[in-house]
C-alpha cells in the first residue's frame, strides 16, 4: 500500500525527482490551479520500476444530471479502455451524479442519468449528498438497483449503530493491471444539513476522514488490496489559494489534507465544484475535477509488477471531448441514445409556456447555482413566491417567505418562460411547508447565514445568503461576534417583536433545518401544504403581469446605527454597505451579479439614498461604489412625533428600503416666531415653505460659499419617445452667498448678458431687476424640456422644447 520497497526494482534518480518538483512548482505558482491538460508527476519513495504496469484511473464529480455532456465526458475513458484494455482502466465517481439536474434528467426522476452511469461502465461511486435528496429509501431501493453500480459511504451508518447502512458499502476492490485496487468512499459530514432530515431519519453520518482511515487500517490488516484510493464527497472551497490556505478556511478540507492515513495512495474530492491537482501533506495526489461533465481527474499509476506496489503516478485534469472529438465506441453510442431519448421526452413536456420575463431574472454569478454568498433577484423571487402562495388572511401581516440559495439552481432569460425553464430553477421536488418561529428565532435564523455545522465547525461554504420576501429588511455588522451580527430586523416596515410568532414558508428541505439553519428545528405548528414547489412556482410565474428582476436587498451592512434623533440638532450620519473586500460576504448596497449573459439580470448600480420618517424627508445622500452615506436631521418645527419611530432609507435605483428603528426627541414648543423667514436657498437642512419641501447643502467656492438646493416635485422626461414622470428630489439651483460685486467682474454669472461656455452650452444672466432684486443676478441655461400644452378640448399634450431654465443665483454685498 503506497511505497515501492524493493530497492533492486525501485531506484530513485535525481532526474525524476527534479522533474517531479519542477512540474509541481510550475503548476502551483501563486496557488492558482493549472489549466486542464497539464500533468504533475508524483513519486513514491522509490519512483522508478523495471517494466512497470500502467493503470489509468479516471474520476469525475458533481455530474448533476448533465446528460447532454455525458458522451463527451466518457470519451477519454473509452479511448483509454481501447488503448490499454478494460482491465487497465478504472472509472470512479465522487458523487452528486443525480439531483440538481438539468430538466432532461429531472423530468424523468433522473432515470436517464442513472442509465448513463450504467452504460458508461462507472465501477464505483462515493455517494454525494444529492444522492440522498429523495431520501435513503429512494437511493437504496430505486437508484442503486437500477444503476447496478456500488455506492460507497464508509461514514453512513444505520442509526444508532456503527454498521454501514446497506446497500451502501465501505469500499470496493478491483483487479486492474494485475494488482488489487481498493476504492474507499465517504460523503461530506454535512449530509444531515444538506438534505431533508426526514428523508434520512433511519441513518446517520459520521466523520468522513475517521471512517476512511478506519477502513484503510482494516484493508491493510487483512491484506485486502495492494493500492488504496480515497474518494471524498468533500473538498476545498477556493482553488485560487494554496492547499494550506484552504485548510485554514475549511476544517473539513483540513482533515482530508492533513489527517489521512499514509496507506492511501491517491485522494479524489468532490462537492465544492472546483478544479485542482494538489498533494496532501503526505505528498499523495489530491484532485477534484470541477463539475457538470466538463472534466475528469486522471491518475496514471506505475505499478511494480513483481511487488504489486505503486512506484509513481502522473496526474492530470482531462477535458471532456467536444464536437467532432466525441467518440463512436459502443458505450458512447449507447450514452448518446439514452441522452437523445431523454431530450425528446423533455422537449415535449418542457416546451409549454408558463410565463414571461421582461428582463433576465438570475441567481448571482453566471446564473447558475455556484455562487451562494450574495443575494440575488431569483432567490428573493422564490421566497416571494412562498409568501404569496402560502400566506393566509390570518397570517398575512406576519408571514415571511424564505429560500436557501442552494435550492435555487437556474435563471430565466428575457422572454417566454417555459415549463422546462421554470423546473430548472426548483428541481428538487420539495413540499411547500410552513412553521412558526418567534422574532428571536427569526433573528437566529438570520445569524445562521454565517454557517456552523452541528459540530460547531465552519463548513465548505461559510456564508449562505437567504432569499427573503420583500416585506423583510435587516441590517448586520459582520465585525461583531458570531450569532450577534444582526443589528435590526423589520417586518412590513415595523421592528420585529421578539416574542411574537411569525409564520415562515419554504420548501421542506429548509423547514426541516437543512443547510445548517437549525433555528427551524425550534419551530412550532409545522404544516405541510400538500403542494410541490414546482407546481406552486409555475402557478406564480404565470399569474399576473410579466416578471421583472427585483434588485432590492433584504440584508444590508451597517457598521453603526445611531439610535436617536433630536429636533434641531446637528445631522447624524448613517452609513450602509462597505467596499468590496476578500471576506465571505459582499456588503455593498448594489446587488452585484458579477457576470453578463442572456440569463443574467442586467446590473443596476445605485446612486442616491433618501431617508424618511413617515412622509417627512429627513435626509438625503449619495451611493458611491455600493456604499451609501446620508446625513439625517430633524428640522425645527418637524411634524414627526416624539418617541419610537422608524427611519426608512430608500435606495435608488434598486428600490431597497432599509427600515431602522429610532427614538425621536423633540424640543420644547417655540412660543415666539422667528425674526425673519428662513432663506431656503442659503440655510442648510430640510425645509417646508409654502407647502413645498426643500433640502439645501452648502460648500466652499473659490469666490464665496455656495449652496445647492433640491425641491421635491415631479420630473417629466422624454425617454425613447415615451413621456415618463417621476416624483423625487430635483435639482433647483446653486445660490452663491453675498460677496463683493467686484469679485465677479470676470465671471459672467455676475453681470447681465448672454454667453456660451467652452463646452458649447448657452447661458443668459440678468441682474438687479424685479426677478432678482437689487444686488443679485440670476443665470439660466439653455436645455431641452418637456412642455405641457393645453389643447382646445381642455386636455393636455406634451411636446419637447428648447428653453432657458433657471440655474444660479449670485448675491452681492450691499
Amino acid at each position: 500500500m503506497g511505497a515501492c520497497t524493493n530497492t533492486e526494482n525501485c531506484m530513485t534518480t535525481p532526474q525524476s525527482r527534479w522533474a517531479s518538483g519542477l512540474a509541481a512548482s510550475a503548476l502551483m505558482l501563486g496557488g492558482v490551479t493549472f489549466a486542464a491538460g497539464g500533468s504533475v508527476a508524483h513519486a513514491a519513495p522509490g519512483d522508478s520500476c523495471q517494466d512497470p504496469a500502467t493503470v489509468s484511473v479516471f474520476e469525475f464529480n458533481d455530474f448533476h444530471g448533465r446528460i447532454a455532456g455525458a458522451a463527451g465526458l466518457f470519451t477519454p475513458v473509452e479511448a483509454a479502455r481501447a488503448a490499454l484494455g478494460p482491465d487497465n482502466v478504472l472509472l470512479v465517481s465522487t458523487g452528486d451524479n443525480i439531483g440538481g439536474s438539468t430538466f432532461e434528467s429531472f423530468i424523468d426522476d433522473d432515470n436517464p442519468t442513472i442509465d448513463i452511469m450504467k452504460a458508461a461502465g462507472v465501477e464505483a461511486i462515493a455517494a454525494g449528498n444529492h444522492e440522498f435528496d429523495k431520501g435513503f429509501t429512494d437511493l437504496s431501493e430505486r437508484v442503486i438497483p437500477r444503476m447496478g453500480v456500488p455506492h460507497l459511504s464508509a461514514n453512513v451508518y444505520t442509526k444508532g449503530t456503527t454498521t454501514v447502512a446497506a446497500p451502501l458499502e465501505e469500499y470496493k476492490v478491483f483487479e486492474k493491471g494485475g494488482v488489487r485496487i481498493a476504492y474507499v468512499g465517504a460523503v461530506t459530514g454535512d449530509l444531515p444539513s444538506l438534505v431533508s432530515p426526514a428523508g434520512i431519519s433511519a441513518i446517520e453520518a459520521g466523520d468522513p476522514v475517521d471512517a476512511v482511515n478506519r477502513v484503510a487500517d482494516k484493508i491493510v490488516a487483512e491484506n485486502a488490496a495492494d493500492i488504496i484510493i480515497a474518494g471524498f464527497h468533500e473538498g476545498a472551497p477556493d482553488p485560487t489559494r494554496t492547499p494550506a490556505e484552504n485548510a485554514a478556511l475549511s476544517p473539513a478540507f483540513k482533515e482530508i489534507y492533513e489527517g489521512l492515513s499514509p496507506a492511501f495512495d491517491v485522494v479524489f474530492n468532490g462537492h465544492t465544484h472546483q478544479i485542482y491537482d494538489w498533494e496532501t501533506t503526505l505528498a499523495k495526489p489530491l484532485m477534484q475535477a470541477g463539475q457538470y461533465a466538463e472534466h475528469l481527474s486522471k491518475v496514471d499509476l506505475k505499478i511494480n509488477t513483481q511487488t504489486k506496489e505503486l512506484c509513481s503516478s502522473v496526474t492530470s485534469i482531462v477535458d471532456a471531448a467536444a464536437g467532432a472529438d466525441i467518440g463512436t465506441q459502443p458505450r458512447i453510442e449507447e450514452i448518446k441514445t439514452i441522452a437523445a431519448a431523454a431530450k425528446a421526452n423533455a422537449d415535449v413536456l418542457g416546451a409549454v409556456p408558463v410565463g414571461f420575463a421582461n428582463q433576465a431574472i438570475s441567481t448571482p454569478g453566471d446564473g447558475g447555482s455556484g455562487t451562494r454568498n450574495v443575494e440575488s433577484p431569483m432567490s428573493n423571487a422564490v421566497a416571494q413566491m412562498f409568501k404569496e402562495q402560502l400566506q393566509t388572511a390570518d397570517n398575512a401581516d406576519s408571514f415571511i417567505g424564505v429560500q436557501n440559495p442552494g435550492g435555487t439552481r437556474a435563471s430565466f432569460d428575457r422572454g417566454t418562460v417555459t415549463y422546462k425553464e421554470a423546473a430548472g430553477v426548483l428541481p428538487f421536488a420539495n413540499s411547500l411547508m410552513t412553521t412558526q418561529l418567534t422574532g428571536k428565532q427569526v433573528k437566529m435564523m438570520l445569524e445562521q447565514q454565517w454557517q456552523l455545522n452541528k459540530d460547531g465547525e465552519v463548513p465548505s461554504r461559510p456564508y449562505l445568503a437567504l432569499g427573503l420576501s420583500d416585506n423583510v429588511s435587516y441590517t448586520f455588522d459582520e465585525s461583531r461576534a458570531r450569532l450577534d451580527r444582526i443589528t435590526s430586523i423589520s417586518i412590513d416596515g415595523a421592528p420585529i417583536e421578539m416574542d411574537k410568532l411569525y409564520t415562515l414558508g419554504s420548501g421542506s428541505f429548509l423547514i426541516a433545518g437543512g443547510d445548517n439553519f437549525f433555528a427551524f428545528n425550534d419551530g412550532v405548528n409545522m404544516r405541510d401544504s400538500g403542494r410541490v414547489d414546482l407546481e406552486a412556482w409555475v402557478d406564480w410565474v404565470g399569474a399576473g403581469d410579466a416578471l421583472s428582476p427585483d434588485y432590492s436587498k433584504r440584508g444590508v451592512s451597517a457598521p453603526t446605527i445611531p439610535g436617536s434623533l433630536t429636533e434641531g440638532a446637528a445631522p447624524v450620519e448613517y452609513v450602509f454597505g462597505k467596499p468590496l473586500a476578500n471576506g465571505v460576504q459582499v456588503d455593498t448596497l448594489d446587488m452585484l451579479l458579477n457576470a453578463t449573459g442572456a440569463n443574467v439580470s442586467p446590473q443596476v448600480m445605485n446612486a442616491n439614498i433618501t431617508a424618511y420618517i413617515g412622509d417627512e424627508m429627513v435626509g438625503m445622500g449619495e451611493v458611491t461604489a455600493g456604499v451609501g452615506t446620508v446625513q439625517v436631521a430633524l428640522a425645527k418645527g418637524t411634524a414627526v412625533e416624539a418617541g419610537n419611530n422608524v427611519v426608512d432609507f430608500v435606495v435608488e435605483e434598486s428600490g431597497t428600503v432599509i427600515s431602522v428603528p429610532v427614538t425621536v426627541k423633540l424640543l420644547p414648543p417655540v412660543t415666539t416666531p422667528p425674526a425673519r423667514p428662513v432663506d431656503v436657498y442659503t440655510t442648510p437642512g430640510y425645509h417646508k415653505v409654502n407647502g413645498r419641501e426643500w433640502i439645501t447643502s452648502c460648500e466652499k467656492y473659490s469666490i464665496t460659499e455656495r449652496c445647492r438646493t433640491y425641491i421635491y416635485g415631479t420630473d417629466v422626461q422624454s425617454i425613447n419617445g415615451q413621456i415618463v414622470k417621476r416624483n423625487g428630489w430635483l435639482f433647483n439651483n446653486l445660490t452663491y452667498k453675498p460677496s463683493p460685486r467686484s469679485a465677479w467682474k470676470n465671471n459672467p454669472l455676475g453681470y447681465a448678458g448672454s454667453w456660451t461656455s467652452t463646452e458649447g452650452r448657452k447661458w443668459m444672466t440678468e441682474c438687479d431687476n424685479a426677478r432678482t432684486g437689487r444686488n443679485a443676478c440670476r443665470s439660466y441655461i439653455e436645455t431641452k424640456v418637456v412642455e405641457s400644452i393645453k389643447q382646445a378640448d381642455g386636455t393636455f399634450r406634451y411636446a419637447m422644447a428648447t428653453k432657458f431654465v433657471f440655474n444660479n443665483i449670485v448675491q452681492f454685498k450691499k
